[in-house]
């Protein structure tokens, strides 16, 4: 029974960690249409590429931000990948098709910054 309510509580972790997941890569698709956007409009006005600079720096920034996010949650994913081992959870057998994990880096890339932010060990229950 234990072990029954351990998998259904990381099962629901699960699920809520691809929903993140999946809003991050949604705001970067979104914020890279917005500057679609920007350059569209300030064309089809006929607007000098020196005043919205700053408008596409700011979302550049935006965007950069995004990306960071993105890299500290594959971060906190690869955790809770080693955690479920720990604990022998094979949640994957158990999850609906549409809400399986279908891969994920086991390493993130251009974690800069993150070495002294990130924990070393799987912390247990």
């Amino acid at each position: 029974m234990r072990k029954e309510r351990t998998l259904n509580v990381a099962k629901a972790v699960a699920s809520q960690l691809k929903v993140t997941e999946e809003a991050i890569d949604t705001a970067l698709s979104e914020a890279a249409h917005l500057i679609d956007a920007y350059v569209t409009s300030r064309r089809a006005i006929r607007m000098s590429t020196v005043v919205p600079g700053e408008i596409h720096e700011n979302t550049l920034k935006a965007m950069l931000a995004l990306n960071t996010a993105q890299q500290y949650m594959t971060a906190a994913h690869n955790l809770l990948d080693g955690l479920q081992d720990r604990m022998g959870l094979d949640i994957a057998a158990v999850m609906p098709p549409d809400e399986k994990d279908h891969g994920h880096p086991t390493q993130p890339t251009g974690m800069a910054g993150l070495e002294t932010g990130t924990p070393r060990a799987v912390p247990a229950f």
